[in-house]
């Protein structure tokens, strides 16, 4: 046999696929029906049929089977005996593939269509191949558009001596089946599985990466950020209480599922109401005197009560500036409250601060030295411990050096010599200044 005439042929440079121009038809384009399949594309490089020897195209169609519709595989058709055009081009066989599972069905079923003896196809040449519908090979469940999806290998290569021999996905073709259609294509926010017509959302908009799958169908509802569980049940009867369980909003608060956003309950905040803020007063606020903190950051803050040289720390090593297990170390909160006047155990630091109170909402009044005392301070605080210091009082005791250094000073209001009013001194009489620290001797 000679060769034929073929139907398009067109001059191409050296190209980096066997194939290009690849597409995939499909019809009727519902899947469990026999199907009539047509594949388009054009050939880089020529291939010649040589009986047993001769070239061969290979297209691995996932999905596709010749079985009853269940998941037992149909049989394999011998070659020459699936019905095709161009005959006169190739003569085909198919390959059923083995089930797999229910969203990738039959992933490697696979047809050969093999050049027919004396036949020479020149690279170039345009080609259209169809696979009749009786056949009997159906679609058996929908699947994406090939340039759509990267999970079904739709797949061309052959063995022809001059071609690459890569495996190159189909570049275009029809969609099969309903997919995602009827629940809004997963809102355009995650992956539509067309087998089971079923959504896998991103995460945040029903996904599970770090967030509660609360089951939204078509992926509209958002996900709102977990935290740890207020009033939850250690995991373990050994953990300690280090870890608790997770959930949405940390329980404290409603999920708003058209934003993902947690509208918390009074006094929590943060974007899962992980953190509690009733403890700084109303709003969180500390009285407008202090920051509202969490635990962790208390603990190293050398200016909050009790006092501390800032190497305290909560549930975990001084020297370990992160967090490694204790459950409430971002979400129980508490005031660092304000002063005028520097706050420690340093020199020219004092032991006291200005605001005080859970809420940061009293005040106290300025130090002073009362003006008869000579030789002597009160307000040296050297190896002194605070009432509400950390720790022992000497440091011959004490590690983390939590007592009085050389200059330190302690607070005494209005200079011992007045009554404090809230922040404001009300001095004895024969005292005066802001902090009652002159004497005003009396003149008769």
């Amino acid at each position: 046999m000679g060769q034929l005439p073929l139907l398009t042929l067109c001059a191409t440079a050296a190209l980096a696929s066997d194939f290009t121009d690849t597409y995939l038809y499909v019809n009727p384009t519902q899947p469990q029906e026999a199907a009539e399949i047509q594949i388009d594309f054009f050939t880089a490089y020529e291939l010649t049929g040589n009986g047993i020897q001769g070239d061969v195209i290979y297209v691995q169609l996932p999905k596709f089977t010749i079985g009853g519709g269940g998941k037992k595989p149909g049989p394999n058709i011998p070659r020459g005996e699936l019905v095709i055009s161009p005959s006169v081009y190739f003569e085909a066989r198919w390959i059923e593939g083995e089930f797999n599972n229910l969203s990738h069905p039959f992933p490697n079923s696979t047809l050969a269509l093999y050049v027919q003896e004396e036949v020479t196809i020149p690279a170039g040449t345009s080609l259209r191949v169809r696979i009749y519908r009786s056949n009997n090979i159906k679609v058996y469940c929908g699947y994406d558009r090939p340039q759509n999806t990267d999970n079904d290998f739709f797949l061309m290569w052959t063995n022809a001596s001059k071609a690459t021999g890569h495996q190159q996905q189909i570049e275009y073709g029809d969609r099969v089946g309903n997919g995602c259609s009827k629940i809004s294509d997963c809102g355009l926010v995650g992956e539509c599985d067309f087998c089971q017509q079923k959504c896998y959302c991103w995460p945040g908009k029903g996904g599970s990466d770090n967030y509660k799958n609360t089951g939204s169908m078509d992926c509209t509802q958002f996900e709102c950020p977990e935290g740890p569980r207020w009033g939850s049940m250690p995991l373990s009867e050994t953990d300690g209480g280090h870890v608790a369980q997770t959930m949405a909003c940390s329980g404290a608060g409603l999920c708003i599922a058209e934003s993902g956003e947690c509208e918390c309950f009074d006094g929590f905040t943060g974007d899962a109401c992980q953190r509690r803020i009733s403890t700084c007063g109303v709003g969180g606020k500390c009285s407008g005197h202090g920051q509202c903190l969490p635990m962790h950051h208390l603990a190293r803050a050398k200016e909050a009560l009790p006092l501390s040289e800032g190497m305290s720390s909560y549930g975990d090593d001084h020297t370990v500036r992160e967090h490694t297990g204790t459950w409430d170390w971002n979400t129980m909160m508490g005031c660092a409250c304000d002063s005028s006047w520097p706050v420690g155990f340093g020199p020219d630091e004092f032991q006291l601060g200005e605001y005080y109170g859970a809420d940061c909402s009293k005040k106290r009044c300025p130090t002073g030295v009362a003006p008869w005392i000579r030789n002597t301070d009160p307000n040296d605080a050297w190896n002194d411990t605070a009432a509400q210091a950390v720790g022992p009082s000497r440091p011959s005791q004490d590690p983390l050096n939590r007592v009085g250094r050389k200059g330190n000073q302690h607070l005494v209001e209005c200079s011992g010599r007045g009554s404090c009013n809230e922040g404001r001194c009300s001095c004895f009489a024969g005292y005066t200044g802001h902090n009652c620290d002159r004497w005003v001797p009396n003149k008769y």
